[in-house]
């Protein structure tokens, strides 16, 4: 049998059943990995990291408007955010005391869980209470 020049040969690696050929025998059942057993845990640990940081968004919120003059604005805004910076920080150290099992490619998200919600929750809470702490201040000013 003579072959054409440009025809490359035929594989022979039809017989698949053969178990040093078949790369699939290789490949063990399906077990669930040890990743996807602690999914359940790391998202517990993300909840809760969540839920610290809505109450230390709310912490922050009221400690900012109860600390510092009332009449001095200026200085007030940057207490605030430097309480809320702390608080979060605080909370960052919190999260990770937490020893969430996250693979290390996904450390980061220790640090953003929830901080859209932390900023809000403290921005509520800040006006709220410096609304209700400082009611007579603002009263007798407009009047």
């Amino acid at each position: 049998m003579v072959r054409h020049p440009k025809k490359k040969p035929e594989d022979k690696r039809t017989n698949t059943n053969d178990p040093k050929k078949d790369p699939t025998k290789d490949i063990p059942p399906e077990t669930p990995s040890p990743m996807e057993i602690d999914e359940s845990k790391i998202k517990r640990g993300l909840d809760k990291v969540f839920w610290i940081r809505i109450g230390l968004g709310i912490l922050a919120g009221i400690l900012a408007a109860e600390i510092g003059d009332p009449l001095d604005v200026s200085g007030r805004v940057g207490l605030g955010f430097a309480i809320m910076i702390i608080m979060f920080i605080i909370s960052y150290g919190v999260a990770r005391s937490l020893r969430i099992p996250i693979p290390p490619p996904d450390k980061k998200k220790l640090l953003t869980t929830g901080y859209g919600s932390y900023f809000l929750m403290f921005i509520f809470s800040w006006i709220l209470a410096n609304t209700l702490i400082h009611a007579e201040t603002v009263i007798g000013t407009v009047k």
